[in-house]
């Protein structure tokens, strides 16, 4: 299928610039002080924190893992969707582990003024903010597609949806992180989501050619 394959080049060119532009992103901001825009997101700083607690939260792996069975077993309830979330919690944990050899590679020191939790990894890019992408919205887009009736589908999205924007949020009302340590983390989750999305689509393509 010609149009399956054109979407799967495009996909795997959309992770490749967005991967490319997380390290350059990071090289830019490593060893460096805070870029202007750093400066300015401390405003966001203290904002809703028992919200920001919460969203935090979400982004743990316990929580994910937690919500990981859920997920499965709605698939296998619905006998669709397994291989598909199989390549997606892949690419969650595979996510994680690249994301944590940047953390060392670029070795940034988190900001000042914590607010309740203090954690002890470092900064660039934000680990929270790849899960927003690569768990979440990668969920979200499985839910929109998911046979189940349709408002169920779009509940079930945009439950989905606000948790990939509040998560990233979080980091900035704790404290926890630069803007510029998000803005790489969602790079870098934009990454890994399109070369999963890329290898759903190609297994599902190969699936209906056989």
């Amino acid at each position: 299928m010609p149009a399956a394959d054109a979407t799967v080049s495009r996909l795997c060119l959309a992770a490749l610039v967005c991967a490319l532009a997380t390290v350059a992103l990071g090289a830019f901001v490593a060893n460096r002080p805070p870029a202007r825009i750093d400066i300015d997101a401390v405003a966001l700083r203290g904002g809703a924190v028992p919200l920001a607690l919460f969203f935090t939260a979400l982004g743990r792996w316990p929580v994910l893992i937690g919500l990981g069975v859920v997920a499965m077993g709605v698939a296998m309830t619905l006998r669709t969707g397994l291989s598909a979330l199989v390549v997606l919690f892949a690419a969650q944990v595979f996510s994680q582990a690249a994301n944590a050899l940047l953390k060392l590679a670029f070795h940034r020191e988190r900001p000042g003024g914590w607010l309740l939790i203090r954690e002890t990894d470092l900064s660039y890019p934000s680990g929270h903010a790849v899960s927003a992408i690569v768990f979440f919205a990668g969920l979200a887009l499985l839910a929109w597609n998911a046979p189940l009736p349709r408002p169920v589908c779009a509940a079930l999205t945009a439950a989905l949806l606000i948790c990939a924007v509040g998560i990233p949020w979080s980091r900035l009302a704790l404290g926890a992180h630069y803007l510029t340590d998000v803005a790489g983390g969602l790079l870098f989750g934009i990454a890994f989501l399109c070369a999963a999305l890329a290898i759903v689509l190609r297994f599902t393509t190969a699936a209906n050619a056989a």
